[in-house]
């Protein structure tokens, strides 16, 4: 969804910079007692900064596992916390999959 507004807040003196990016909340204050145009410029400074990764927020992309690791994971968490026959049909469903997504790794079997 694109963002409306350009995520700029003045609380008391103060500029901040308020917007979401990947599902995550950023807020960063921009600085005291300056104009809006200032603290526009400032704002698209330090989120370009989130955006790219440089500022330090995001933390490191995880790394992708194979399609085979993620299927055990996936049936051990099903046995222990889904009814055995739950469990069972799952580890079915998963041999289907296997026959399309076998040696590939979790960028190329999830969406974007």
């Amino acid at each position: 969804m694109p963002r409306r507004g350009d995520g700029l807040l003045l609380r008391g003196p103060t500029w901040w910079l308020d917007f979401r990016h990947q599902g995550q909340r950023h807020q960063v204050r921009i600085g005291k007692n300056i104009s809006r145009t200032v603290a526009g410029e400032l704002a698209t400074v330090e989120r370009g900064k989130i955006l790219r990764g440089e500022a330090g927020i995001g933390g490191r992309k995880p790394k992708d596992i194979s399609f085979e690791k993620a299927r055990e994971e996936f049936l051990t968490w099903a046995k222990a916390d889904k009814r055995p026959g739950t469990a069972e049909f799952y580890g079915y469903c998963l041999q289907s999959l296997s026959r399309s997504f076998a040696g590939k790794t979790s960028a190329r079997f999830t969406r974007s």
